[in-house]
Parts: structure tokens; sequence; C-alpha cells
């Protein structure tokens, strides 16, 4: 799949928790992001839309924010973080292939909200308009950013205080790939679409970047309407920011250039970009701008090793990454390779002269593919041939048997990770009924979570005999040691290179004697 549900998330500052509220349930310009007006000076509603409170009334949900931060004396400062905005945009091919219905992504929506926002004021709406006449459906998360109940202590939590009410939802960067992982879940149980967010992004395009080219391409197509009421045609018709500039500057250099410092001369003597490396780095000097720009903030195929590779022609995977060490070196490509058919044991060849002819001419073309795709991974020999497939096979088996230990082993430390947080969310609470003189009545208002502390001190003295706890810190550590779980990613590449050579192998074993020597086949071949 090569489109996904988007996950964004916003800071907001504004203490007027109203205006969320408003931009939600009322049309906006896309420019300008302000109310647009009917005739009498009114706001107008959204035509469609659905909404929901997660521990508050949607209606009166800025009310109820602005009473709870008073009540705790927070979110007072000018420069507080009041709410969270996190928007969830699902592809608009998910409504006609997958049945995806604005009820359907508001429930996903709530989901979300009640998996990572427990305890939160949180207001959810759902259109279907989708940004900029995009038609996609999304899902608003609007929360305010201070907790309202204690909730129980989850897995993706930092802190203990991230569970107890009256302190402020702490995002990281380490949350949101929590996020995004868990919403792909959803997407693949929902069969909506989705991809795997550890790959970097060809192109990387930022929200700041998106939104100066949005600016730049409206300012463009106002003067040029300028222009055309003047009788001038505009030969200028798509605003480019700086950034895209450099793709674009750099794709046409690498058509021209044949190594890494044909490249610089051509970047630098016919377009003016200037390009610097620094440690293995690579960034740009753009002639309208003095600081350079990171090739990493272009995206994946601007950096180094993948301008080299396209280059040299050579498909662009990652070969230096550690997963792919003990790989033949044989580069991933999406070919039409398919299975030579056997007319000797084909009924309908040996009725039919036609079809046998049809079936020999496409033979033939698969031949051709098969030997096509043995020259260009250099494989000289049959041998070699069979070496490739078999190692191909058994470093997937290596990595599936990887995955499954990985998995088993994040289990058991998750585990841990789960009880302890719950163990030190709810240590105050035990320690409230210790001291209380009225333990029954303590013991009736906490009982849920006493009897969660005692799970959790429970299983924790099972795994430490010796009362000495680990503490959050030190079981990261431990699972950030774990051995790197292989990605899905890697193991497609390698699933697809695995069917490639088997048709390759098979292909080869029939229209010709296994041990030949591959010189003799292309010679053969070629003059098929």
């Amino acid at each position: 799949m090569t489109s996904l549900a988007i996950l964004k998330h916003v800071s907001e500052r504004n203490s007027n928790y109203g205006a969320a509220l408003r931009y939600l349930i009322f049309e906006h310009d896309a420019e300008t992001n302000k109310p647009l007006l009917n005739e009498q000076g009114n706001m107008i509603p959204r035509e469609e839309i659905i909404q929901s409170g997660f521990n508050c009334d949607p209606f009166t949900f800025d009310t109820e924010c602005t009473e709870l931060n008073r009540a705790y004396r927070k979110n007072l400062s000018r420069k507080d973080v009041k709410a969270h905005h996190y928007i969830i945009s699902f592809d608009p091919r998910d409504a006609i292939e997958n049945e995806l219905t604005m009820q359907r992504a508001h429930d996903i929506g709530m989901e979300f909200a009640k998996k990572f926002f427990a305890g939160h004021q949180a207001l959810i709406v759902t259109h279907n308009d989708g940004h900029n006449a995009a038609g996609n459906i999304h899902v608003h998360i609007v929360l305010n950013s201070l907790r309202k109940e204690n909730v129980i202590w989850q897995d993706f939590m930092e802190r203990p205080i991230d569970a107890m009410a009256g302190y402020k939802h702490h995002q990281t960067r380490e949350l949101l790939r929590h996020m995004q992982d868990y919403l792909n879940t959803m997407c693949i149980r929902e069969h909506l679409h989705t991809v795997d967010f550890s790959l970097p992004t060809d192109h990387k395009v930022t929200d700041r970047e998106y939104k100066a080219r949005r600016r730049g391409q409206h300012v463009l197509d106002e003067g040029n309407k300028v222009m055309v009421g003047a009788g001038i045609k505009s030969r200028i018709t798509e605003y480019e920011t700086i950034k895209q500039q450099l793709r674009t500057a750099i794709d046409k250099a690498i058509h021209e250039a044949k190594s890494e410092e044909e490249l610089k001369q051509v970047l630098k003597e016919k377009l003016g970009i200037t390009l610097k490396e620094s440690r293995g780095v690579w960034s740009f000097v753009h002639p309208d701008r003095n600081n350079p720009i990171r090739a990493r903030s272009l995206g994946r195929i601007y950096e180094r090793e993948a301008v080299l590779n396209r280059i040299s022609g050579i498909a662009d995977i990652d070969i230096s990454h550690p997963e792919y060490a003990n790989l033949p070196k044989i580069f991933l490509i999406h070919s039409d390779l398919r299975l030579v058919v056997d007319i000797q044991n084909c009924v309908k060849a040996q009725q039919s002269r036609a079809y046998a002819r049809k079936v020999e001419i496409s033979n033939l073309q698969q031949l051709a593919r098969s030997v096509a795709y043995i020259q260009k991974h250099h494989i000289e020999t049959y041998d070699a041939l069979t070496k490739c497939l078999e190692g191909s096979e058994n470093r997937y088996n290596e990595l599936i048997a990887k995955q499954q230990e990985n998995k088993k082993l994040l289990e058991e430390i998750n585990e841990t990770i789960h009880y302890l947080g719950q163990y030190l969310s709810l240590k105050k609470i035990y320690e409230g009924f210790l001291k209380s003189t009225e333990k029954k009545a303590y013991q009736v208002i906490h009982y849920e979570q006493l009897e969660m502390y005692k799970a959790a001190v429970s299983f924790l003295k099972a795994k430490y005999r010796d009362d000495t706890f680990p503490t959050m810190a030190s079981l990261k550590v431990d699972k950030a040691k774990l051995l790197p779980v292989p990605k899905d990613t890697e193991l497609s590449i390698l699933k697809e290179r695995i069917k490639a050579l088997q048709i390759v192998k098979t292909n080869v074993d029939t229209m010709l004697s296994p041990g030949n020597n591959l010189d003799s086949v292309y010679g053969k071949n070629l003059s098929l």
C-alpha cells in the first residue's frame, strides 16, 4: 500500500477553547482560516459532521475545560500548551474501495481517544470534506492538555503522573510513533490503507513547506489572473518552494551526471546550486538562500547514497543496512517475470497449433526476461543462481525466527513495564489506605485501584524475589537493548526476491538442462 491513515499533531496555546469548537463546527476559509459568513453575517454550519464529547459535553467543551484549569490552577500562563489537536486523516480511496463511512471513521477516532486520552476532556469531530478539497474523511480530536481524572497506567506512558488527574498530557516523539503504530494496527484490522512508517519518506514535505507552497500558489494564481486580464500569458503556473526547486534541480542533474564529481559540477555550473558534504552528509545551498538545506529534509531519495545509486542505475535500496549484510547482492525490482509453460504437457497446446505457437512466443518472452534478470544481477553460473535462492530463503527464515523471538521478549518486558507503571501510579492510593483511620470506607471508595495495586505487587514480587523492583528507566533501557525487530518491509523485499529467483530458476530448469554455464545460456537466448 502506498497511502495510509495519517496522524497529525498540533499544540495549541490559545486559551480560547471556543475557537477550536467553532472551527470544527462551522465553515472556514482554507487560506485565511477565518470563518465564512452568510448574507446575514452569521457563521455557516458545516454540512456533514459527526461530533462527540469525551469526559465532557461537546457543546460545553470550552466552558468545562476553562473550569478545570481554574480548579487546578493550571494553563494560566500565556506560554502554556492549553490543548492538543490530533487529526486522523484517511486515504480517499478507503471510502470507495473499503466502504469507509463517516460513522466508521468516527468510531475509530473514539477508540483512539479512549486508548490514549483517557481522563482528558476531548472533543471528537469527523468531517468528510478533506483539506483543500481532497475529499477524504478525517477525524479531529481536540483535548484539554490537563487531565481531569485518574486512569489506569498504560505501557505507552513514560511517567507515573501520566495517569494522574491534575497533570498535563505529555507529548513526545516516541508517543507519537506509538500512536501511529496503533493507528496502523487499527487500519489493518479494518482493512484500510496503511504503510510502514519506519521507512523514511521519498519526498519529505513538512507542514510548514506545504503551507508555504499553498500560500505561494495562491499569490501566483492571483497574479496570473491579472496578467490574463491584460492579455499576457504567464509562463509559470505552478509555484515551487526553495526545497522543491532543489528537488527538481537534483533530479535533472542526476540524468546528466555519471559520478559524484560530475553531479557537483552540473549543479554548480548549470543550476547555481552548491553541494556541500560533511561527514558523509550532504546539504545544498540554493542561489537565493545563504543557509544550506540538508538532503534529509528534502527526502530519502536525495541523500548521498540514494543519489549515487540513482546515478549508477541501481534500484534504491539501502544495502548498507545491517539487515542486508548477509544477503546476496541482488537489488529488488518489480518485474513481469512469469513461469514458462511446458508445451509437452499442455493439453490445449497439443490440440491447437495456433495456441501452441502463442505459448512458444510467450515462453520466449519469459525466458528473455529471466535472462535479463540474470544479467542485471551478474549471476554467472547455475550454481550461483541456486546459491542466491538458497541464501535468500535462509535469510528469510532467520528473520522470521528472529521476529518471533523478539515478539516473545517484548511481550515479557512490556508486561513488566505495565505492572510497574500500575504499581507506581497507585502507590499513593495504597499509602493513603494505610494512613486512613476509616479503612473500610476508604477501601470501598478505592476498591478497584487497591485491587489493581495488589495485582501489580503480586506480579512484581513473583518476578523479583528479593522485593527490589527495577526502575522504569532501567526497564526501558533493557527494552532498547533488545535485538531490533525485523521490519515487515524487509521481509517483503526478501519475499519478492525469493519469488523472482524461484521463477528464474524454474524457467532455466524447464528450458535448459540444469548445470549449464549461464554464459552459454546468454548466447543461446539472445539468438532466439
